[in-house]
């Protein structure tokens, strides 16, 4: 309450985040772990176009890595805004992560942003 007596809206950033300590716990764990997998799938994907356009021609890893790589960032979207909605992130931050996840590598050190900034913490 002010000293008019009218109460001021609390800011998003003072709220605990949703749900019980388990399920925070395990988003941000899934998070982090779809954030790792992102990488991985981005060095797999990365690898097989320099095999197929500058070595030898073969699509096959452009395939497999292909499908791996769309789905973990289909995934990556998914948890991206459960996290969000979870630990009731700005909405900056939000597109942050998912317009990062276009991008070669941005996942893991999003990730890490996030872990440092304390916008996973557990409450």
């Amino acid at each position: 309450m002010t000293a008019t007596g009218v109460a001021t809206p609390t800011l998003q950033e003072n709220l605990p985040p949703r749900g019980s300590v388990s399920w925070q716990q395990g988003i941000r764990q899934l998070f982090r772990i779809v954030s790792f997998v992102e990488v991985v799938t981005w060095i797999g994907m990365l690898t097989a176009m320099v095999f197929k356009y500058f070595i030898n021609g073969n699509a096959m890893g452009v395939t497999i890595f292909g499908w791996a790589h769309g789905l973990t960032w289909l995934a990556y979207l998914v948890i991206t805004t459960l996290t969000a909605l979870t630990f009731r992130w700005r909405i900056w931050v939000w597109l942050t992560g998912c317009v990062g996840s276009g991008l070669p590598f941005i996942t893991w050190p999003f990730e890490y942003w996030m872990m440092k900034s304390g916008r996973l913490d557990v409450k």
